[in-house]
């Protein structure tokens, strides 16, 4: 046995071959990453920088196995509102007089401005509408984008991108998660992702099988 996989338990050795299969030996090896950074104690000192470690490698797993799988809902939106932000600045710097942050219940913004803002919160709904659509694509056969799977899978993820970043501010231990809480979010994504390979797996032999036996020579009578 490879020692990628020597620590793991059958679930997590499932989704790990899963990802190298779907030749994607980075999130494989990110998976794996992860799972060994919490079997591991932490050293002193360097248990926020292994919590980041750990959640980052779970967020980039749980975003980019939605494209790994073949499953996405609608193309990605362009611009994104990451664009869209980079370029905002440009906008308002010809606008030197604009000041957002005056008192009233209305500001008068320049039309080239409120379109900006208009687009940019359009983006951000669509966005956040795709990323749980992408999500159902890949847990449910209806695309349910309300199913319980999705927001659990979604809960977690969204557990893993807070404690990926590092804050402004220096943290207690007793402020971070536990390992078990960290577990927990881990162990919601191997549920939901090994029931999505054990059927994706098990439809995708199937009909292998059924090709190599339709492609197979069919023998004359009397043939041995």
């Amino acid at each position: 046995m490879s020692d990628e996989v020597r620590n793991l338990d059958d679930r997590q050795k499932r989704i790990f071959e899963a990802l190298v299969e779907k030749e994607r030996a980075d999130l494989a090896d990110l998976y794996r990453s992860a799972l060994d950074l919490l079997a591991s104690a932490p050293e002193e000192n360097t248990q926020r920088t292994r919590i980041s470690y750990i959640c980052h490698s779970m967020r980039e797993v749980m975003n980019r196995v939605l494209g790994a799988m073949g499953n996405s809902a609608s193309p990605r939106i362009r611009p994104s509102t990451d664009d869209q932000v980079q370029v905002l600045p440009n906008v308002v710097a010809q606008y030197p007089d604009l000041a957002l942050d005056a008192e009233g219940e209305s500001i008068p913004v320049p039309q080239a401005v409120a379109e900006m803002f208009d687009k940019l919160i359009k983006t951000a709904i669509q966005e956040k509408r795709r990323s749980r659509d992408d999500v159902a694509a890949l847990l449910t056969d209806d695309d349910n984008s309300e199913h319980a799977a999705v927001t659990r899978w979604i809960e977690s993820r969204t557990f893993f991108v807070k404690w990926a970043h590092l804050h402004g501010t220096h943290m207690d231990v007793s402020e971070l998660p536990g390992d078990d809480v960290i577990r927990d979010h881990i162990n919601v994504f191997d549920e939901l992702f090994d029931g999505v390979i054990t059927g994706f797996f098990t439809l995708s032999h199937s009909i292998e099988d059924l090709l190599a036996e339709i492609n197979a020579p069919v023998m004359e009578s009397g043939d041995e």
